[in-house]
């Protein structure tokens, strides 16, 4: 097992790397066992007693293909109204989901990752931070927010199938199922068609016409889905005259600070924040995409891409909410995947260039690597707690246990009156 960046590519196929990777997606579930009690506090939310709402009012089938937001996503909806239904309004199951599919990432990342030649240290650096840090809290303490892990998944199995076996139909339906599941999942067909695109040296020679038409079939579902949020869905989008301006800088600075301001918990902010961490994120995957070859390029790159159209997209749906928002725990998520390849590469390729015996660095590798997954995994304690008892015991207590009538007090969505939220309640056994 190599410390380096650049060993042999990889066949995850193989039993062993199989048991390894699925073994290190099992690891991505430390902080949800270990903290398994105060994930427990946790309670319906905001926008998840108003999806609730619209199904009770509409029927599954009807809801699932209405606008939600700015998204129009009816395979999230389809499986995150039936875990509704399936698990008796368990909100502890449906967070338990929005986990084991956040674990099969880890999973897919490092699966892709070794598809592509990465080393297993690049792969593990890369599979610790993505899983582990609690900079992902409320993408994975918030089943709304499952969208966005949903479509990852699907993001993943696309590349992966690519990579695979270039130019297939798999990416077709994987990049159409991650559209549909979050309305940055668009994104996911421009990767396809930009890896199609892309010279694969060494791979199936295939005519510059048929790259490109093969291209435009990978991007057509998210075209599609793109305009038919356009025309049905309301946001910012609409009302962009006048905003650009505030869609850049937003853009920008969630792309500099993002993800080193969470995860390095980073305490100073404005435009010299900004330059700094733009800076070092800059270098580091320009670094990546120099050094890199074939298919480890692709991937770096298209990574890049992906966090580049995330900041973009993101500037345009949440400009209004202040650059505060910027380094919100919900939207760490996508600037997460599209870094950490590139900083496993670095890191694991400085460690491979350290003197002495292999068999040494890989000890103090190895022990380096539990000693940060450790303390990544400690880290959630003292911010979950008081995010659980915001998002769980007081709304337990204003919905479950006051007598008191209050009109407007819904949590996270006080528009919903308390009466038809404790309706809902009572109808699908919300626990």
């Amino acid at each position: 097992m190599s410390a380096t960046g650049t060993d042999k590519p990889g066949n995850a196929s193989e039993p062993a790397d199989r048991w390894i990777l699925i073994a290190a997606g099992l690891l991505a579930l430390a902080p949800w066992i270990v903290y398994h009690r105060l994930f427990a506090r946790l309670y319906w939310f905001g926008d998840e007693f108003d999806l609730i709402d619209q199904i009770e009012r509409l029927g599954l089938w009807r809801w699932m293909w209405l606008v939600f937001a700015e998204n129009f996503v009816p395979l999230f909806k389809l499986l995150w109204g039936g875990g509704v239904l399936v698990f008796g309004g368990s909100y502890a199951s449906m967070v338990a989901a929005v986990w084991l599919t956040h674990a099969l990432n880890v999973v897919l990342l490092g699966r892709l990752m070794r598809t592509c030649g990465f080393s297993w240290a690049a792969v593990f650096i890369a599979q610790a931070t993505f899983g582990l840090t609690p900079a992902n809290m409320e993408t994975l303490a918030w089943t709304v927010q499952g969208s966005a892990v949903l479509s990852v998944t699907f993001m993943l199995l696309a590349l992966d199938c690519f990579f695979r076996r270039p130019f297939g139909r798999a990416p077709l339906a994987w990049g159409a199922a991650s559209a549909l599941s979050f309305s940055r999942g668009v994104l996911t067909g421009a990767m396809l068609a930009l890896a199609c695109l892309w010279h694969r040296g060494g791979g199936p020679r295939q005519s510059l016409s048929r790259r490109a038409a093969l291209a435009l079939a990978y991007l057509s579902p998210a075209v599609l889905v793109g305009v038919l949020i356009t025309v049905m869905a309301s946001g910012n989008h609409q009302h962009m005259k006048g905003h650009g301006g505030e869609a850049a800088v937003f853009a920008l600075w969630y792309y500099c600070l993002n993800p080193s301001y969470l995860v390095f918990a980073v305490e100073s902010w404005g435009w010299r924040t900004v330059s700094i961490l733009g800076l070092c994120k800059v270098a580091l995957v320009s670094w990546a995409i120099l050094r890199s070859r074939g298919d480890q390029r692709l991937l770096v790159v298209l990574m890049v891409a992906f966090d580049l159209g995330n900041a973009a997209l993101l500037g345009i749906g949440r400009y209004h909410t202040g650059l505060a928002a910027t380094v919100s725990s919900r939207y760490q998520y996508a600037s997460l995947l599209g870094v950490v390849p590139a900083a496993g590469f670095w890191l694991s390729s400085q460690w491979g260039r350290l003197p002495g015996p292999a068999a040494a660095r890989r000890a103090a590798f190895a022990a380096l690597l539990c000693v940060a997954a450790v303390a990544m995994c400690r880290q959630w304690s003292a911010d979950l707690d008081n995010f659980t008892a915001t998002r769980g015991s007081e709304s337990r207590r204003l919905l479950l246990v006051d007598k008191v009538p209050y009109p407007n007090l819904v949590p996270g969505i006080p528009w919903l009156p308390m009466d038809r939220a404790k309706a809902l309640i009572a109808k699908y056994n919300l626990h």
